[in-house]
């Protein structure tokens, strides 16, 4: 399922991070897949956004969980990044999606929820937004390190592929990644060895390691049977396998 490089984030060394502009870049680079990261806002809309809060990616503070949409919407996504980039806005999932049918991209929609928030209710409008939005024959993926979210995705959506996410292999991953019939299984990569994955390529298992920036250390995972890998910087991988 998983193509050999993902666009992390979009193209997060050349591009803001989740913005449409950094899916624009990962698609200038050869991307077919790229991950984003969306969260709940305050009134119930989904925008791409890794932290809890919007204060690392753009000129704004806050806590995205306690802001409206349309606050985050109008906020300066760009300009940390560089003044090249500044006015480009944080973007609503609808949106996100609308950019990716036009680029011919597939996403990876990782779902971050913060503790004490509504694992439910994140899904359910995460859901019920690739139910108005997606257009694509092929769904999107849907990731997570939530393991209830996932299988509140499951549970309203059945057709609709997940990914366990999980930083280490030592990580407890294998009774939610049977449990929910996941697609594949995306690991940090920093701690993988050929002993440690090669049993799991073996058992069928497709695994997605991030994040890797490392030329020598792409090729290394990939022979050891890892499916995909996430990249900041997608194309330069790309040039190099």
């Amino acid at each position: 399922m998983l193509p050999r490089i993902i666009g992390h984030r979009g193209a997060a060394l050349h591009a803001p991070e989740n913005t449409l502009a950094g899916l624009r870049e990962a698609a200038r680079q050869g991307c077919r897949w790229v991950e984003i990261d969306v969260r709940l806002t305050a009134d119930g809309g989904l925008v791409l956004m890794h932290d809890p809060t919007v204060d690392r990616t753009t000129t704004a503070a806050g806590r995205v969980r306690e802001l409206a949409l349309a606050e985050i919407a109008g906020m300066d996504a760009g300009a940390r990044f560089g003044a090249a980039w500044a006015g480009e806005p944080v973007p609503a999932l609808a949106d996100a999606i609308a950019a990716a049918h036009a680029l011919a991209l597939r996403l990876d929609i990782e779902l971050k929820c913060d503790p004490g928030d509504s694992a439910a209710a994140a899904a359910a409008a995460l859901v019920r937004e690739i139910g108005r939005a997606w257009k694509a024959d092929e769904p999107p993926l849907i990731s997570s390190f939530d393991h209830a979210a996932l299988a509140a995705v499951r549970a309203a959506r059945a057709d609709l592929p997940v990914a366990v996410v999980t930083p280490a292999l030592s990580d407890a991953w294998r009774e939610p990644f049977e449990a929910l019939g996941a697609a594949s299984l995306h690991v940090g990569q920093r701690g993988l060895t050929q002993e440690s994955v090669s049993p799991l390529v073996a058992e069928g298992i497709e695994i997605g390691a991030y994040t890797v920036n490392d030329a020598a250390r792409a090729k290394e995972l990939l022979s050891w049977g890892v499916a995909g890998i996430f990249s900041d910087r997608p194309g330069a991988i790309a040039a190099a396998l």
